[in-house]
């Protein structure tokens, strides 16, 4: 497996477990146990997602997370708990997947802090966003509902992907992160201008 194609797997992964990490452990656990994706060798550490002990944990938080994340006011308080699990979970499936890879220690670190900066900055944004859905009383329109799905979707087609065609989900991954930083950005200037004129 080549650099690009690690990247893209663990990058996948940890975009979508700062999403919803037992989801993505869930389904990525579920598509090796049930062969639905062939492992690389350098991957095979992997395998250890699709151990039954491991899939009924994931299966039992993802259900709470289910949950929890549909309650306005719990589900704040539950992001705010995973502001570090989620990271720390990214970051933990990014030094399995970089086991066998043959990367130096130096490069095993750099993998292992980009996973887990991309798991923070995926859920950061999607923390503030539905926090400002709950400020403009969008949980009075079910719309924290629906994100909440939508999240869930996303973790559940990206986390396979990024072990079938881990080159596509790099680019999505990049794109998407890029224009997240964009909007803050752009976010950022307009507020400053509104300063300014007042």
């Amino acid at each position: 497996m080549n650099t690009l194609a690690l990247l893209g797997t663990v990058f996948g992964l940890a975009f979508s477990a700062g999403l919803n990490l037992y989801a993505t452990v869930l389904v990525t656990g579920l598509a090796i146990r049930l062969d639905w994706v062939s492992l690389p060798q350098n991957l095979s550490s992997l395998e250890s997602l699709g151990h039954p002990v491991v899939l009924g944990a994931a299966a039992v938080l993802y259900a709470v997370e289910f949950l929890a994340d549909k309650i306005p006011a719990i589900d704040h308080l539950w992001d705010a708990a995973h502001g570090v699990i989620r990271p720390a979970g990214a970051a933990w499936i990014a030094w399995r997947a970089a086991g066998g890879s043959g990367l130096s220690e130096a490069a095993e670190i750099a993998l292992l802090l980009a996973a887990g900066g991309i798991a923070l900055t995926t859920h950061t944004t999607k923390a503030t966003t539905r926090l400002a859905v709950g400020a403009t009383g969008g949980h009075a329109l079910g719309l924290g509902i629906g994100l909440s799905l939508l999240e869930d979707l996303v973790s559940f087609i990206l986390s396979p992907l990024a072990l079938l065609v881990p080159l596509l989900v790099l680019l999505f991954v990049v794109l998407t992160l890029a224009f997240a930083l964009w909007a803050a950005w752009r976010l950022a200037r307009r507020r400053r201008l509104r300063r300014a004129v007042a």
